[in-house]
């Protein structure tokens, strides 16, 4: 009865936190394994658990919860968040491939935590991840900006250095240093990550 509950109050809110109370619950049961595939379905395909084939649980005798018309499947931003949480990287990939781009990232995931998730199963695709990141915060010509800027580009130069990309991290160092000459406290961050001198100067 419990995992039961635990499974429809997923399927309301589905997150990291209601898939570990509905896995501790169904495994307590035996049924984890069946009741996991049938989360995993309906976060794909919008089909209820309960309706699913095979699906182990009971009647919870509660009101079932009904899709919301505005949702869509699959519910990619989610399944990333299940992927995030069973280390499953390729899943991770998978389903960030598949959300919306939008100016500023992909909406509903955290583009950070995708890249770190990914850097040993997918460095190129972490460092890609990153630079971009840095390119939009370079874009808001703002100092703070460009401090953040620098934390997401350190993190793609250390997964290239362990590739032994050096030369190519100091091509791509080199061309932002071109587009955005003009912007010194960006130089300032920029001559940071090679352990350079700040030299102060009028900020832009």
């Amino acid at each position: 009865m419990v995992a039961a509950i635990q499974a429809e109050q997923f399927v309301r809110h589905p997150s990291q936190q209601t898939f570990e109370d509905c896995k501790d619950a169904a495994s307590m049961a035996g049924f984890w394994q069946t009741v996991r595939k049938a989360l995993l379905q309906y976060l794909e395909k919008g089909e209820p658990p309960w309706k699913q084939k095979d699906w182990p649980l009971p009647d919870s005798g509660l009101d079932v919860p009904k899709t919301e018309r505005k949702q869509r499947f699959p519910m990619a931003a989610e399944l990333i968040e299940i992927a995030l949480l069973e280390k499953a990287p390729e899943r991770v990939l998978y389903w960030y491939d598949r959300l919306p781009k939008k100016k500023y990232g992909r909406p509903g995931v955290d583009d950070n935590e995708v890249a770190e998730a990914v850097k040993t199963h997918a460095p190129d695709r972490a460092v890609s991840i990153w630079q971009q990141k840095a390119e939009q915060l370079i874009a808001q010509v703002k100092p703070k900006a460009y401090q953040q800027a620098g934390g997401y580009l350190r993190k793609a130069a250390g997964v290239m250095e362990k590739q032994g990309k050096q030369a190519e991290w100091q091509r791509y160092l080199q061309s932002l240093r071109e587009n955005h000459a003009r912007k010194t406290r960006l130089m300032e961050v920029l001559n940071s990550l090679e352990g350079k001198p700040i030299i102060k100067k009028q900020s832009r």
